[in-house]
């Protein structure tokens, strides 16, 4: 027999520590049978036969089958029937190897197994307390005198009182703690005295002063109820404070909250304000709040608020059904502020209830894939199954199932599924990637909620263990780590790893290592003395073994045979990554960062990353992240080289993020070395809409301006043109508007969110016209076709671009003479012709001539020139000639606005002989302006290639543009300056010229010389300048101009380097102390000096984010961006300037001197955190002796360990470094603290 077995534990995790055993065994262990758990042995083999043994008597056995070879834990269950009970000597697991008579066993060991609840069975378990608990107290109307001498409570002996029973014993929500029962106690009545400390602490208010227990199995009194009944306590110490809010519902005599009687129904707060209050005033507002801990360690807190209108009444506050019931078998507490402009918050008394009530009321769920209690972690989905629970209440209930786990610092982690209960037999799936998160969490279970007409049904809990054993200590910390990553060449002869635990004198600790390279090393430490935390050293040769790989670190504490273990902690070993810069996207404007879509069709948008040190083995992410699903796109490279890497976005992730209104996308990267994530900064760029895409088309009427009815097919189809982006699924709307000849609107929608189809993107959308109804349209009255896509596959309208509008004027009869023509047009003659605007500046002619003008009297002819927009402009009406031909001189103005665009003529005739009729329609293609025929915008007259010497200006720099032609007033002006890293300035911005400006071009806008001056030696200037000849406020419709540019050329320049940088490094700043900072080094500093130019330099900062001295040293004071300008003393000065981006800056604030929960609660009311341990000690890092807030102890949030339901906390002395812990309670140790942003 061979003692090498580790020994087996039991699920849900055993109890520790019990006097005189390893363990303790619960009821919540027997209810089912007992889980035992065996870890995988070596030479783990089909028909080894495992057993659990008390001396030579076999508990239970089971031997290894074909389906457990690969599981890395095999468990035995022990009916409750056969299970020993009390002291339990010489417990150990046996495992009997195939083809060996060689036994192994773990050690021996004694447990103590319980099955008894401290207080007994309840005599009366219907009502909303435990009958058989009783407390007494000496005084419960309590002022300040007897509050002062404190309070004696007495409760009375209870059944199965033993050794180690501890009182769980609250004055409202606050908890009195009392040591464990010793022997001398047991059998007696406990009398102790709440002191005044405690009391006063607690404050005034209505409390309810009971207690639970638990005896050292953890197994708690009460099968449902576990309180004794409740005593009222009223406490007044301070007359100065408004009265506490009551709950309604509460039962007055032992302020008992019964929410099994509230049904689904909400409790109520109420607060009364009398008539002659002196808390209150009409214009106040009541903020209350509610708050408890759930019986499982969870803190839930709502708060409402109502103004005070009128005085007196009572202002009743709703407290939600599901709030309540989660505090069943625990406390509600009420409070509540006065609020009042300019004054502090006035805070009520306090009062407490107990909430009683049936907490499970439904059987407990299977679980499917479970093995006992235990599930692997890497299934690829686990199924949660309900019992046939009695009442089935209704299909249509909620039904909610929960899996719930609990982390190390005690905070929940929890999924759930929600939707209709449905019929016998439910189940639910979970996927592994919400399942598999509890693995090695503890008291984890699975437990489902009915909501119904029946009210809100709880179920018991099903426990379960996912994977490894629950971690019950932290991960340790590797102190060399700069970001998860170690680099040898900065360890010195060791590294240090920090061991956080509650170690005691007598425990063995196992430090285990892990290297990617090297393999497993362990490492055991006999203690011989408590502490908390421990350093340990880490061999240098771990570091370079492991060299561009990983080293993953835990430990456990075997403490008299029983096991605990810790998380794991995995650093990358060898060079950093380096700096990461922001991506960018090439197709995007690099100042503003704006991305026309246009220039990423067809071939999609190209991501470019950069970082220090590429390496082939890393693995790269670019993600483009627009809207969720499609609009969202991710790649992984890995073997690169260079020094930056390229990714191409499809353009069926840009196409679903297109909207009207532009769209911000999030470009970013992560560099993935050694199975670690580093990110990038975040680069967002504006997706820009599509424009001048084309509209829809009727086929018999094409892009006639006018629609001749007797033209209609009843077979017409409306088409759009083939798109760009076009993909399926995306929503579509066409609608027709226009008038009736009733003279009554007209609208009608075709597609109304119809969805794409391959037809669609593949030959363009497509619809049946509805030529009936446009048959009926009023003659000469408008029609406008409207066509919209939702790129982002939405039915929301407000979502769709909207396409190139149709216009058409609708006419009865068919068109009778023929199409009048323009002059000077390609070609000569033709229904469709295109003219160059400059050709027929200051002499556009349209002829008319038709057959037989004049005849019988004289014709009246009108001619229509129809925009693009559909307005109508009419010139005329002209008498007709008898030669047979009228010619209209057309104005400027006109031919301006038709410039880049299609125009459609049409005359009118009204016969001098009588009757009337239309013509056919010349279409008109007016082309754009050449830009060698537009003028250039110039500073100071200075030529296109010239040189700027800003010194030498007197004032602002000022540009002129001499008139352009067919410039006209109400045309629009868009006039820029920038330089390759300075700021763009837009001049103007779809500005309005006058007659004036029309008739002689702009004159003296001006272009800041400071701007000018900022410039660095032969940097290049370029004006641009772009107009809207037909008015239109919409950059995209604008004609560029040629631009200008110039070379600024300094005859004693300024010299400074003007690239912008990004400092990251964490910094703690102290907002109350401005002159005492921290030490900066390399990531939170920067030392950029001037030279040429004339000497002394100045340098200034433009925001407070960053500081700059009289030497050019910047140093960080908060977050965002800063200018950095120096300048010099030239007459007039020149300047330069740069920009720094500042992240990781972290405010600290200090909170003043108390208990844990006082600190953490100011902390969160400021909206600030907590800071963690390895903050404390970077602040003392950086500030040390100079910290100015005291030297005292200061509290972390860094969860230490629990000790008899109560938490401790990790502290750090400043400035001498020394850690401890401290105990989160009512009359915990007074601790400075401070609190971050």
């Amino acid at each position: 027999m061979i003692e090498d077995l580790d020994s087996p534990y039991t699920s849900p995790t055993q109890v520790i520590p019990v006097e005189n055993a390893s363990y303790g065994v619960g009821i919540r262990h027997l209810e089912e049978g007992v889980d035992v758990v065996f870890e995988r042995w070596e030479t783990f083999s089909v028909g080894d036969i495992y057993r659990f043994k008390q001396e030579d008597l076999v508990l239970m056995q089971d031997k290894v089958t074909d389906n457990s070879t690969t599981i890395k834990r095999v468990f035995l269950n022990i009916p409750r029937s056969t299970m020993p009970l009390g002291f339990v000597n010489d417990v150990y697991g046996e495992v009997e190897r195939v083809g060996t008579t060689t036994l192994s066993t773990s050690p021996r060991q004694v447990i103590f197994v319980k099955d008894t609840r401290p207080g007994g069975a309840d005599d009366y378990p219907n009502e909303n307390w435990h009958s058989k608990l009783v407390l007494t107290l000496s005084d419960t109307n309590i002022d300040a005198v007897v509050a002062a001498r404190g309070v004696t409570a007495t409760i009375r002996a209870w059944e199965h009182m033993r050794v180690n029973d501890l009182v769980m014993f609250y004055w409202g929500a606050h908890r009195f703690e009392l040591p464990p029962i010793t022997a001398d106690q047991v059998g007696f009545d406990l009398i102790f005295l709440i002191t005044g400390a405690f009391i006063i602490a607690a404050g005034s208010g209505d409390f309810v002063a009971q207690f639970y227990l638990f005896d050292e199995v953890r197994n708690r009194s009460g099968e449902l109820q576990p309180w004794c009944k409740p005593v009222p306590v009223k406490v007044n110490l301070n007359i100065a404070l408004p009265p506490e809010p009551f709950i309604v519902e509460a039962d007055p005599k032992t302020m008992v909250l019964d929410a099994d009687a509230l049904g689904q129904a909400s409790a109520t707060a109420e607060v009364e304000v009398p008539r002659d209050s002196p808390y209150f005033r009409v214009g106040d507002f009541i903020l209350l709040t509610v708050h408890g801990t759930t019986p499982t360690g969870e803190y839930v807190t709502e708060s409402l608020r109502l103004p005070v209108d009128k005085i007196p009444k009572y202002y009743e506050f709703p407290i939600r059904n599901e709030l309540v019931r989660s505090l069943i078998q625990s406390t509600l507490t009420a409070s509540y502020v006065r609020q009042r402009d300019g004054e502090d918050d006035l805070p009520s008394r306090e009062t407490t209830v107990t909430v009683a009530g049936r907490r499970f009321e439904l059987p407990r769920p299977l679980v499917r894939q479970a093995h006992g209690p235990f599930i692997q972690p890497d299934l690829p989905l686990i199924t949660a199954e309900m019992p046939d629970y009695q009442p089935p209440g209704s299909p249509g209930d909620d039904l909610t199932v929960r899996i719930q786990g609990v982390r190390l610092d005690n905070t929940s982690e929890l999924v759930w599924s929600s939707r209709l209960a449905g019929s016998h037999v439910r189940t639910r799936d979970f996927l592994n990637d919400q399942y598999a998160r509890f693995e090695g969490l503890r008291d984890t279970n699975v437990h489902y909620i009915v909501t119904g007409a029946l009210g809100v049904r709880e179920s018991d809990r099903r426990w379960i263990q996912v994977g490894i054993p629950a971690r019950t200590l932290q991960a340790p910390v590797f102190q060399d780590a700069i970001n998860d990553n170690v680099d040898p060449a900065r360890v010195g002869s060791v590294g240090t790893l920090e061991l956080r635990a509650d170690f005691k004198q007598g425990d063995l600790v196992i430090l285990k290592y892990k290297g990617s390279v090297s393999g497993e090393a362990q490492y055991e430490y006999p203690l011989f003395v408590a502490g908390n935390p421990l350093l340990v050293d880490v061999p240098k040769q771990l570091f370079v073994d492991n060299l561009d790989g990983t080293l993953t670190a835990s430990f456990l504490i075997d403490r008299y045979g029983v096991f605990e273990y810790s998380e794991e902690a995995v650093v990358t070993i060898g060079t950093a990554l380096g700096k990461l810069f922001m991506p960018e996207v090439l197709q995007a404007n690099p100042d503003t960062h704006e991305l026309d879509p246009i220039h990423t069709w067809p071939d999609g948008a190209t991501i470019r990353v950069r970082y220090e040190f590429i390496k082939p083995a890393d693995k790269v992410e670019a993600v483009f992240k627009g809207l969720p699903g499609i609009g969202c796109y991710s790649e992984i490279k890995e073997g690169q080289t260079g020094d930056h890497i390229d990714f191409t976005v499809p353009v069926g992730a840009i196409g679903y993020n297109i909207h009207p209104d532009g769209r911000d996308i999030e470009v970013s990267f992560k560099v993935i070395r050694n199975g670690f994530a580093t990110p990038s900064p975040t680069l967002v760029v504006r997706l820009l809409s599509l424009h001048h895409l084309s509209g829809p088309l009727i086929d018999s009427i094409g892009e006639d301006s006018v629609l001749q009815k007797t033209l209609l097919d009843d077979l017409d189809m409306t088409r759009v043109p083939p798109y760009p982006y076009a993909a399926m699924g995306q929503r579509m709307w066409l609608h027709y508007s226009g008038w009736l000849d009733t003279g009554a609107p007209y609208e009608e929608s075709t597609f109304v969110a119809r969805e794409a189809v391959d037809d669609d993107v593949t030959f363009g959308p497509s619809a049946y016209t509805p030529v009936g109804r446009l048959r009926r349209l009023q003659d000469w009255s408008a029609l406008t076709i409207r066509f919209w896509v939702a790129f982002d596959h939405s039915s929301q309208k407000d979502n769709a671009v909207l396409f190139g509008v149709r216009h058409h004027v609708v006419q009865d009869q068919p068109n009778v003479f023929p199409h009048p023509s323009i002059k000077d047009s390609t070609p000569a003659s033709g229904p469709e012709v295109s003219v160059n605007p400059l050709t027929v500046e200051n002499k556009c002619q349209v002829l008319v001539s038709y057959p037989n003008m004049n005849l019988g009297g004289v014709d009246k002819v009108l001619l229509h020139w129809i925009l693009a927009n559909g307005l109508t402009i009419d010139l005329g009406p002209l008498d007709g000639l008898d030669g047979g031909t009228v010619t209209y001189n057309v104005p400027n103005d006109l031919v301006a606005r038709s410039v880049n665009s299609t125009v459609h003529l049409q005359y009118f005739v009204q016969l001098g002989r009588g009757g009337e009729g239309t013509s056919d329609e010349q279409k008109v293609t007016f082309g754009t302006i050449a830009s060698a025929n537009l003028p250039r915008a110039l500073i100071n007259g200075v030529a296109h290639g010239g040189s700027l010497n800003p010194p030498t200006l007197t004032g602002d720099g000022r540009i002129a543009v001499a008139k352009w032609r067919l410039s006209s007033p109400g045309q629009r002006v868009w006039l820029s300056v920038s330089s390759p890293g300075a700021v763009t300035q837009n001049l103007l911005t779809a500005y309005p010229i006058n007659s004036l400006q029309a008739a002689n071009g702009l004159r003296d806008h001006l272009i800041s010389r400071a701007w000018l001056l900022g410039l660095r030696n032969n940097s290049v200037v370029t004006v641009a300048l772009a107009v809207t000849f037909n008015g239109s406020e919409e950059r995209s419709d604008a004609i560029p101009f040629p631009s200008t540019q110039y070379n600024i050329r300094l005859t004693s320049p300024l010299n400074f380097d003007q690239s912008a940088v990004t400092l990251s490094a964490r910094t703690y700043i102290l907002p109350g102390t401005p002159n005492i900072l921290p030490t900066f080094g390399a990531g939170n500093s920067i030392t950029r000096r001037a030279s040429g130019g004339t000497a002394p330099y100045y340098y200034s900062s433009s925001t407070s984010v960053a500081v700059v001295d009289g030497g050019g040293l910047v140093t960080v004071r908060g977050n965002g961006s800063a200018t950095i300008t120096v300048r010099d003393s030239s007459v007039p000065a020149q300047t330069r300037s740069y920009t720094v981006y500042v992240s990781n800056v972290v405010q600290v604030y200090g909170m003043g001197r108390n208990t844990f929960r006082n600190i953490s609660t100011a902390v969160a009311n400021a909206g600030l955190r907590m800071p963690s341990l390895d903050e404390l000690r970077a602040i003392n890092h950086a500030y040390g002796a100079r910290w100015p807030m005291g030297y005292a102890w200061y509290w972390s949030g860094t969860f230490s360990h629990s000790f008899l339901f109560t938490n401790y906390y990790y502290f750090l002395d400043i400035p001498s470094g020394g850690t401890g812990t401290e105990a989160d309670k009512l009359l915990g140790g007074h601790l400075n603290g401070i609190g971050l942003r």
